[in-house]
């Protein structure tokens, strides 16, 4: 099978499931490759020229060379469970790990949804404030330090600060334990008797803006579609929206044209056909970025604003399959 759409995630991606169906409709071929699976329903092997996998659930090999688009989702790796030891299973993990980098640089010339190294490279929220300041976007004052006394500094000289993690926040407690999500939290007396604790590790403090609501900007290619989140009108979305028990309330939003024009110029920096941004509003109307997530989410944003977001991504993944 020739021009295909290569889907790499797993198998409890259920943003990849509208992808699939649109791709259906369009009637352009993808296979969904559950990354999970390798040595189990899915074997991938490497001869030197050419990946390919044989998924054997569905009798069905596919060579790579037949690949012409890649959409790039969230594939995990198999997690090697049955009697191994702690050292064996990190091995095993990183052997998958190395065999699917070696398919993703082998699927390099090809056409992605976003590139995995594209997303590696703009996942860091470091570099994302840098790009963002040096492009004209408003980022609010922050600070990123592991020296407790510039932490301190910074702290006294704003009125209001939060602090924010680095990454992704979430915090794995094993197997045998729930994890936990690290939010964007005020900061308090309490953190601050703690900072000296935190001395090793580092903190990322921001100015807080006293904000209208919050923004999420999806953008598809050249297309931004902006949704207005009504994150102050309830107490445990006011610093993170994520917090609340309930979905806060979602307007759609017209972004100024500088502000738009900006958001796609980031993409385009990076390369990157597929975007979710966060901005807030203060209560002047002003945009702030916060960051910007190579690879995040939004089926939502559809299913509250019936924004056509879906269909974009599968007809773009459409005329990247046919090389247009």
């Amino acid at each position: 099978m020739n021009d295909l759409v290569l889907i790499i995630t797993n198998k409890e991606d259920l943003t990849v499931d509208y992808i699939v169906r649109q791709l259906q409709r369009d009637d352009t071929p993808y296979y969904r490759f559950n990354t999970e699976d390798i040595g189990t329903a899915i074997d991938v092997g490497f001869d030197g020229n050419d990946y390919q996998i044989t998924d054997h659930r569905k009798d069905f090999t596919l060579a790579l060379k037949n690949v012409s688009a890649v959409y790039f989702r969230r594939p995990s790796l198999p997690e090697y469970t049955a009697n191994l030891s702690p050292g064996e299973r990190a091995f095993l993990m990183r052997e998958a790990e190395c065999l699917l980098e070696g398919m993703y640089r082998n699927l390099q010339n090809r056409f992605w949804l976003n590139n995995v190294f594209d997303i590696r490279w703009l996942e860091n929220k470091p570099l994302q404030l840098k790009l963002a300041k040096e492009i004209g976007l408003p980022v609010p004052p922050f600070c990123i330090s592991t020296d407790t006394e510039i932490c301190r500094s910074f702290i006294d000289d704003h009125e209001k600060v939060i602090f924010k993690p680095l990454k992704t926040g979430f915090i794995d407690e094993g197997k045998e334990r729930l994890g936990k999500i690290l939010y964007t939290t005020r900061v308090d007396k309490k953190f601050i008797s703690k900072l000296d604790s935190l001395s090793e590790i580092p903190i990322y403090l921001q100015q807080e803006i006293d904000k209208e609501c919050d923004v999420r900007v999806t953008v598809v290619e050249n297309e931004a579609f902006a949704a207005k989140i009504f994150s102050q009108e309830a107490a445990e979305s006011e610093t993170d929206w994520r917090k609340s028990n309930d979905i806060p309330r979602h307007e759609t939003y017209e972004l100024p044209n500088n502000i738009r024009e900006k958001c796609l110029e980031l993409c385009s920096m990076a390369n990157l056909k597929f975007a979710a941004i966060d901005l807030i509003l203060d209560k002047s109307g002003n945009s702030w970025f916060l960051e910007i997530n190579p690879n995040g989410q939004w089926v939502w944003i559809e299913l509250l604003l019936e924004y056509p977001i879906i269909q974009r991504i599968g007809r773009l993944l459409k005329q990247g399959n046919k090389g247009t």
